[in-house]
C-alpha cells in the first residue's frame, strides 16, 4: 500500500524521495525516511534542550541539601536496599549540613574542596576541645573514631551526588590521627555481676530482658540473635550434642555451622531460662504481636539502665566477658588486658576462634573485645 502526504501538510522533502508523476502528492514508499518536518510547517515543533543535573540545584535531587542527600543515597544504594546504611549517612550528614549552612551554602553545587578542608579542620578541634560558634552555641568534643566516621559519610554523600570524587578528604590527613578499635580498658563484665543484674530486671518485671542479657553473656550473641534466636533447635543440639550454633539474626546473614558454642553449665542454666521465660507459643524471645523494634526500645532499655547500675557499660560489654573467657580458655592463661602474651601461635589460633564465636570473618576484629597482640 502506498501513502501519500500533500504540500499544504507543510512537510518537505529531502533529496532521494519520489514523487508521483500525476501530482503534486509525495509518495511515501521505501524512502519514508527521508521526510523531515518543515521548520515553517503547520507541524514545526522545537525541542527544548533538557537541563544537565549538573546545573540543577542540588543536581536535581531536591530544593534542600539534607533531603537531596538522602535521595541521592536512596539512588547509589537503591531505594529499597542498605536501610541501615542510608539510615547511618543521613544521621551523621546533619552536622555536615549544618556546618555548610553556617556558611551560607545551601546548594551542594557551591560545595568546594576549601569548605570540606574547613569541615575537617573544625571535627580536628573538637577532638582536643569544644568548639564555640559566633552565635554562642558550643559543640563538645568527640572521639577520634567518630570524627573519622564523619569525614567518611562526607565523603560518601557527595560522591552519591557528584558521582565523582574531586571533593575527597582524607580523613587521616585531615584530623592527623588514625583511629584505633583496639581496646585498652579492663572488660567489666564477669559472670557475677551479670547474673546480679539478671536478678534486678525478673524482680522488676522484665524476665525477658533478663534472658537477652544471660544469652548475650553465656553464648556470645548479639542482642539481635538473642532476639531472634530459635530456642527449641539449640536445646535440641545441646542435648544431642552438648554444643549449639547460633543461627538466626545473624549479622550480614552468616548462617554457618562454623559458629558452633560448647555448652557448659552457665550457658544450658541461660538457654533453660530463656525458654521458661518466652511467650507462649514462640521459638524465640520474641511474641507473635511483638517485633524487634518494639523489644529494642521497650525491653532493652530498662535493661541498660539496670545493667550500668551494676557496673556494666553496655550490652556489647557481654560480648567481650564472652570473648575473654573463650580466650583464656584456648591459651589456658590470662588475656592481653590481664597479663602479657604468652605464645604467640596459641595467642593467633585462639584470636581466630574468638572473632569466629563472635561473628566476624577477620580474626584482627578479636582485638576490639580482648586487646591488641602487642
Amino acid at each position: 500500500m502506498v501513502l501519500y502526504l500533500t504540500a499544504a501538510t507543510g512537510w518537505s522533502v529531502s533529496e532521494g524521495t519520489r514523487l508521483c508523476p500525476d501530482s503534486r502528492r509525495v509518495c511515501l514508499a521505501t524512502a519514508a525516511t527521508n521526510l523531515k518536518p518543515s521548520r515553517t510547517g503547520n507541524f514545526a515543533m522545537k525541542r527544548k534542550r533538557k537541563t544537565p543535573r549538573s546545573q540543577k540545584r542540588n543536581f536535581g535531587y531536591g530544593k534542600q541539601l539534607l533531603y537531596a542527600i538522602k535521595r541521592a543515597l536512596a539512588a547509589l544504594f537503591g531505594q529499597h536496599d542498605h536501610f541501615a546504611t542510608r539510615r547511618t549517612h543521613g544521621i551523621r550528614i546533619r552536622l555536615f549540613v549544618e556546618f555548610c549552612r553556617r556558611h551560607g551554602i545551601r546548594d551542594a553545587r557551591y560545595i568546594d574542596l576549601q569548605l570540606v578542608e574547613a569541615y575537617g579542620s573544625y571535627l580536628r578541634h573538637r577532638l582536643y576541645d569544644a568548639y564555640e560558634w559566633a552565635d554562642g552555641k558550643r559543640d563538645t568534643t568527640i572521639s577520634v573514631s567518630y570524627a573519622h566516621n564523619l569525614i567518611s559519610t562526607v565523603n560518601t554523600c557527595l560522591y552519591a551526588m557528584r558521582r565523582d570524587e574531586k571533593l575527597y578528604l582524607s580523613a587521616r590527613k585531615a584530623l592527623g590521627v588514625a583511629r584505633s578499635n583496639v581496646r585498652k580498658t579492663q572488660i567489666q563484665a564477669d559472670i557475677a555481676d551479670t547474673k546480679t543484674a539478671a536478678d534486678l530486671m525478673i524482680a522488676s518485671g522484665n524476665e525477658r530482658g533478663a534472658a537477652v542479657v544471660l544469652l548475650t553473656r553465656a553464648w556470645g550473641m548479639r542482642a539481635n540473635e538473642a532476639i531472634l534466636q530459635d530456642l527449641d533447635r539449640m536445646m535440641r543440639e545441646v542435648a544431642a550434642t552438648g554444643t549449639a550454633a547460633i543461627l538466626e539474626g545473624t549479622k550480614g546473614g552468616r548462617r554457618c555451622r562454623s559458629r558452633t558454642i560448647k555448652a557448659g553449665e552457665f550457658q544450658r542454666e541461660a538457654l533453660e531460662f530463656a525458654i521458661s521465660v518466652r511467650p507462649a507459643g514462640s521459638k524465640c524471645i520474641l511474641s507473635k504481636t511483638d517485633n524487634v523494634i518494639s523489644f529494642y526500645r521497650r525491653e532493652l532499655g530498662r535493661c541498660r539502665r539496670i545493667l550500668k547500675r551494676c557496673g556494666i557499660p553496655s550490652i556489647r560489654e557481654l560480648r567481650s566477658g564472652f570473648a575473654q573467657d573463650a580466650y583464656e580458655e584456648i591459651v589456658r592463661g590470662p588475656s592481653p588486658l590481664r597479663g602479657p602474651i604468652g605464645d604467640r601461635v596459641l595467642d593467633r589460633i585462639a584470636r581466630e576462634k574468638v572473632a569466629r564465636l563472635l561473628g566476624h570473618g577477620r580474626p584482627q576484629v578479636a582485638s576490639s573485645y580482648i586487646g591488641g597482640c602487642s
